[in-house]
């Protein structure tokens, strides 16, 4: 676990931003702030949430006469899920960022309290309305971030050399890319899903009444084992990748999309592969609030700053890529590119219910099993 903050100073102009996100203070008159949040967050928005903490602090200032300060706890969701359930009724944090699973088993067991009432009409209406069929939490958490795996591709291999999944099996790549495991991190079960595309399979055959169809979800598997003895190595994250790349150790890797064009406008000689039997994509939830914090209306306030035009402004600001624009915001130039170039596949479907706890202990076993013994 790692706990970080990350100061930026704010412009002329991005103050001016703050103002317009402010509004009156005589509307929130009656709540009572509390000087402190502590929000969990998986590694992969970290840097975006730790950006946003001193500008959150400067907002509720401006807007209620003191400062809140926020503590971002770094832990990956599965993790993060874990110690909620264990800490329960007290739990550590405020704010969690979770799976779209655990947000929906955790407003069954009443850990969380519904955000849409701080919300207006016209402020809820700009979230994605693709995203929203696709995070339809009843209220309790908006969409937040679009995940989409994609292959980053080192520019020195020709261009035409590496076009879709199914060269991951291929000699070009042999022992020279890296590739996600599903026992390690959720990309890994994205990585399935791309196998699925190969072989055909319709995930949904996997699913059934309680049930995982081991038969049925074989073919990709054994395809996922195909790829993975044609690997360089099994990953764990950006973390195991970013310098398997930096070093070209790795001509290729299956990585988020934001990260790999975030590391090209850093500099690295990547190209971002938009694979030709389609993008995996998902969308995910933003923060929810527990039902149990004693900061209510400060975990609400930053619930609606994470989603406001200024977090906007500062994701843009530090090339963070995978926020979702709000309507009325100007795409970047990045975004248009990849909604231009991508065919996108949603598999929101499909992680929800290979993180369902009816299917996952028997979906890991068979992922253990084929992917990583052969059998």
């Amino acid at each position: 676990m790692i706990s970080r903050r990350r100061h930026i100073c704010g412009t002329l102009a991005f103050g001016a931003l703050l103002l317009a996100c402010s509004g009156s203070a005589a509307a929130h008159a009656q709540q009572s702030m509390g000087k402190s949040l502590v929000v969990y967050s998986p590694p992969a928005v970290s840097a975006f949430l730790e950006a946003l903490a001193e500008p959150f602090a400067e907002h509720t200032r401006r807007k209620f006469g003191a400062p809140v300060h926020v503590d971002i706890v770094t832990m990956s969701a599965p993790v993060a899920w874990a110690t909620l359930e264990t800490e329960w009724p007290t739990p550590s944090g405020d704010v969690y960022i979770f799976y779209e699973t655990n947000v929906r088993e955790g407003i069954r067991k009443g850990y969380f309290r519904q955000i849409r009432p701080a919300f207006t009409d016209r402020e809820w209406g700009r979230f994605d309305s693709e995203a929203m069929r696709a995070i339809d939490t009843g209220g309790y958490a908006a969409p937040l971030l679009l995940t989409s795996l994609v292959l980053a591709v080192q520019e020195s291999l020709a261009e035409n050399a590496v076009t879709g999944w199914a060269d991951l099996s291929g000699e070009t790549l042999r022992k020279r890319f890296t590739l996600e495991s599903a026992l390690s991190v959720g990309a890994g079960y994205n990585v399935v899903a791309a196998a699925a595309l190969v072989e055909g399979s319709d995930w949904r055959d996997w699913f059934r009444n309680g049930r995982f169809d081991e038969a049925a979800a074989r073919p990709a598997l054994e395809r996922v084992r195909q790829w993975a003895d044609n690997a360089l190595t099994m990953t764990r994250g950006s973390g195991t990748i970013r310098p398997l790349l930096a070093r070209q150790e790795a001509l290729a890797s299956t990585w988020w999309w934001a990260n790999t064009v975030q590391e090209i406008r850093n500099g690295m000689k990547l190209r971002v592969v938009y694979p030709e039997e389609g993008t995996i994509t998902a969308f995910q939830a933003g923060p929810v609030v527990t039902s149990v914090t004693k900061n209510p209306a400060g975990a609400m306030e930053w619930v609606k700053f994470v989603h406001s035009d200024v977090a906007g402004a500062i994701a843009n600001r530090i090339n963070y890529l995978g926020r979702i624009p709000l309507s009325g915001e100007e795409w970047t130039p990045e975004w248009k590119s990849y909604m231009a170039k991508a065919k996108r596949v949603p598999i929101d479907e499909f992680r929800a219910l290979v993180f369902d706890p009816a299917y996952n202990m028997a979906f890991i076993d068979a992922y253990s099993r084929i992917v990583l013994e052969g059998r």
